[in-house]
């Protein structure tokens, strides 16, 4: 049990990092900037509601590997099948949700993005908190570890799947009052997950999933990870500008 201080270090290399993020995706807007405090509830609805559904359904589906597999499932093969495919089918999931939860807002295609990346580093904020405490434990050289490289790897891989699944959600809902267009928001949700899968695919690789990857291996798979994110994170806010600027003073809306 960490102490109050312990707890506090904790709290602010978790939350601190994520709200900056969250400021800059949104700052991205500059027409009808989504209100703060909208942007904020989404953030914690992915704090605790989008991370505590992902928490049970992967327990669920931990529960299910281990019952099919009928203890015949390799443990590395069903470590992989979960960090590749189940979890970020799910994650994403819950996240979406989110993003659901204020359709009403979405009123221009980037608000979806601005929604998505909001509930993702809430997800996020409250994932770290988890990993820094175990972290913790192993000494605070491994805590400092861990917060650079979550900080600049899977908060921001939060950030980006998600922001990308919501912005389906908003173009889906622009298209059909715009044009009349029916268009669904489920091949974004796909690619958020096949980046999650990518990633986490990278991450695992520098991890002891797979002992038998080298040094330069795990190097290798990080620095692709970091590439991954950060090239996807700066497009999405490229392209929460180039959306807003094409409708300059809300011209043309999403009923």
């Amino acid at each position: 049990m960490e102490s109050p201080i312990e707890l506090g270090i904790i709290l602010v290399v978790a939350f601190v990092p994520a709200i900056i993020y969250m400021l800059w995706i949104r700052s991205a807007e500059v027409h009808e900037r989504e209100p703060f405090l909208a942007v904020e509830g989404v953030f914690i609805y992915g704090l605790v509601v989008a991370l505590g559904m992902a928490f049970v359904l992967e327990v669920v589906a931990m529960i299910a590997l281990r019952s099919i597999g009928g203890g015949m499932l390799d443990p590395q093969a069903g470590t992989v099948l979960m960090a590749v495919v189940l979890a970020p089918l799910i994650e994403e999931f819950t996240k979406l949700t989110g993003v659901f939860t204020v359709t009403r807002r979405l009123t221009e295609p980037e608000n979806g993005l601005v929604y998505g990346a909001a509930v993702g580093l809430g997800f996020a904020a409250g994932e770290n908190v988890l990993y820094y405490s175990t972290a913790w434990t192993e000494g605070f050289e491994i805590l400092v570890i861990t917060v650079i490289a979550r900080t600049i790897t899977s908060t921001l891989l939060h950030t980006s799947a998600s922001a990308i699944s919501g912005f389906g959600v908003s173009r889906s809902k622009c298209l059909r009052t715009w044009y009349g267009t029916l268009s669904s928001w489920s091949p974004y949700y796909l690619a958020a997950v096949a980046i999650h899968a990518v990633f986490n695919l990278l991450a695992s690789l520098g991890s002891d999933i797979f002992p038998e990857a080298g040094t330069e291996a795990s190097f290798i798979a990080l620095l692709l990870s970091v590439v991954l994110v950060w090239s996807t994170v700066r497009y999405i806010r490229r392209k929460i500008i180039e959306l807003d600027r094409h409708n300059v003073g809300g011209q043309i809306r999403c009923q």
